[in-house]
């Protein structure tokens, strides 16, 4: 209460000489008032309040200003009641001197204590500010008679205002989630029991409906006889702490699932290289370049740890071996597409099949061929956002279809129609080969 009326009357400040002012005249006031019931004996007995109150309302200069206001004030009206400054008796100016420094004592005692107490707010305020700022409050429970008392802070953790703060263990109870109702009086019964002080988790449901992950630790106090008095204690939200946990173990297990399909897709490679390859240098040289092709899109979900990709980003890793979009052979544009990690490695895949088979036998065998890759976003049938990519090679040595469908082939089958639910139609044109590939997006 102190603390929150100094704030109201700063220290030393002009209003704080005024109200030391008021309460000398108010006590002047009062003293001639029972000057007819206790005589002039004790003049200045209804002055030691005010320099007490001025002091402790303004601090120091204010209440040596209600001293000296009081002497004058005496003097003028009981020790001279001829309202002049005569000559005083030998008692008055005793009385004066003892004043002084009863005053002076007063002053200073109160002036110290002001400070204190100012102190003592300051580093409430600091606490509660580092509470606050850390989503943390304290509470104390009085057992006894089942009242529970809360502080700022923490009715922020529960988000709460101060006026509906829980008064009792019923209340605070209601806070809990229900599946955690249960488990949290058991804990806090036993810690009663035993004596210990204990650390557990619950939840607890706001106001709105939404759930936060509180951590309480908290211990019993006792009276002599072991009879427990009150428990006190702190809540932590640590509800981010929860979701982050939450996220880490789902990244664990999409990790786990992630790198099993990647070695799959590494042993088939390797097989499906191997037995469509001539010769081990023939074996090695594929294999390497698919291996890299995989790396590729892997650097680029990596940046974004594994939750999308650019699929502009993922044309120019898979064409960066063969030149690089540079717009004059190799042209690239389309939308702004983010792909999923698994839309992203088969589409890498059959780029790189695309661009290998152009580099040996297409377009990019000749300097005057010519390269276009274009995509487009669209709706099927039923409104699902759909990705349509279009190669074209022209200008290239004259294109026939092979008489049997290579690893090559297959791989870019498998890629776009099998793992995608894709499709793919693959036009062998004489001026240069044409593949359209459809493929179903999801919002990654």
């Amino acid at each position: 209460m102190l603390t929150r009326y100094t704030k109201l009357v700063p220290a030393n400040s002009p209003l704080a000489m005024g109200m030391a002012v008021g309460c000398v005249a108010v006590a002047t006031a009062v003293r001639l008032a029972l000057t007819a019931v206790i005589g002039p004996t004790a003049p200045f007995i209804t002055m030691f309040p005010a320099v007490l109150l001025a002091a402790v309302i303004g601090g120091l200069w204010p209440g040596l200003l209600a001293i000296v206001l009081s002497i004058v004030a005496t003097w003028f009206f009981l020790f001279t009641p001829r309202m002049d400054f005569g000559p005083l008796s030998a008692a008055d100016v005793t009385s004066v001197v003892f004043f002084m420094l009863g005053a002076l004592l007063v002053v200073l005692v109160a002036t110290s204590m002001r400070r204190a107490v100012e102190r003592l707010g300051e580093a409430q305020e600091k606490l509660l500010a580092a509470l606050d700022a850390s989503s943390t409050g304290t509470w104390r429970w009085d057992i006894q008679r089942d009242i529970i008392e809360w502080d700022p802070a923490m009715a922020n953790v529960f988000g709460l205002g101060l006026k509906k703060t829980p008064r009792n263990v019923e209340e605070f109870a209601s806070l809990i989630h229900p599946e955690d109702r249960d488990y949290a009086r058991t804990v806090i019964g036993d810690a009663i029991k035993n004596g210990k002080t204990i650390e557990y988790e619950f939840r607890a449901v706001l106001p709105e409906g939404e759930e936060r992950w509180i951590y309480d630790r908290s211990r019993p106090v006792y009276d002599p006889e072991g009879k427990p008095l009150y428990m006190i204690g702190a809540c932590l939200d640590i509800t981010s702490r929860k979701k982050t946990e939450e996220r880490q173990s789902l990244l664990i297990h999409e990790l786990n699932h992630r790198v099993k399909n990647t070695l799959a897709t590494v042993q088939s490679l390797a097989i499906q290289t191997m037995r469509s390859s001539p010769s081990p240098e023939a074996f090695q040289s594929n294999f390497m370049a698919r291996l890299m092709a995989l790396s590729a899109t892997h650097d680029l979900l990596t940046q974004t740890y594994w939750e999308s990709a650019s699929l502009s980003e993922v044309i120019e890793a898979e064409l960066r071996p063969h030149g690089g979009i540079d717009g004059l052979r190799i042209k690239a544009r389309g939308d702004a597409v983010r792909l999923k990690p698994q839309q992203a490695l088969s589409l890498g895949l059959a780029f790189h099949e695309l661009a290998t088979n152009a580099t040996k036998y297409g377009a990019l065998s000749s300097s005057q061929g010519q390269l276009s890759i274009t995509w487009d976003l669209e709706a099927d049938a039923a409104g699902k956002r759909q990705l349509l990519v279009h190669w074209h090679e022209q200008d290239g040595p004259p294109v026939a279809k092979p008489r049997r469908q290579g690893f090559g082939t297959r791989l870019i089958d498998r890629s776009i129609v099998h793992e995608l639910g894709g499709a793919i139609e693959m036009d062998y044109a004489s001026t240069g080969l044409e593949c359209r590939m459809r493929v179903p997006l999801t919002s990654p």
